[in-house]
């Protein structure tokens, strides 16, 4: 038997399969009025591929903080948290979900270990100043979501000066 559909549950179809929310109405729909969306946030922007969780970005060297670039194109607000850990490097790190947790450990270029020194179970973006050394990172970031947690420590590398931000990470840097 062939069913045929009316335009109103046509298009209550199509909306269910695009993911979006359907309220039907009696009558003539053409009138009504479309539901207000949140506002979006700069966030979205971050073209994110399948399997990263954050983004980095090399942000400037010493006092030479250039964060307006970044804040006028993925942050929502140009104040952002800074850990130090050494006076060289500045990176910013944005986190793709807001629920991630944050952990941050100071890496001891003598001892080779690693201590806890910040965590946060819902962190922002943030930047970190670190690198004392062309060949330590003394700092690891540790995210973790939905039980997965990814470890990096973002540095440059002195084979080519390219920003290395870790496997799971989006580089952000312009160029």
């Amino acid at each position: 038997m062939k069913q045929t559909l009316t335009l109103p549950a046509c298009l209550a179809a199509l909306a269910l399969l695009a993911g979006c929310a359907f309220a039907p109405q009696g009558g003539d729909t053409s009138h009504s009025q479309p539901e207000e969306s949140a506002p979006s946030s700069k966030l979205d922007a971050i073209p994110f591929s399948d399997g990263q969780l954050y983004a980095a970005a090399y942000a400037g060297y010493e006092g030479q903080l250039d964060l307006d670039y970044y804040a006028q194109r993925y942050l929502d607000s140009p104040e952002v948290p800074i850990h130090y850990f050494s006076p060289w490097e500045y990176y910013l790190i944005i986190p793709r979900y807001p629920d991630m947790s944050l952990a941050l450990y100071k890496n001891d270029i003598q001892t080779d270990e690693s201590v806890l020194v910040y965590e946060d179970p819902a962190c922002e973006p943030f930047l970190i100043q670190c690198n004392i050394s062309d060949i330590f990172s003394d700092v690891t970031v540790e995210l973790t979501w939905q039980g997965e947690t990814v470890s990096f420590s973002p540095y440059l590398s002195l084979k080519d000066g390219s920003v290395q931000v870790g496997e799971r990470g989006l580089n952000l840097t312009r160029e």
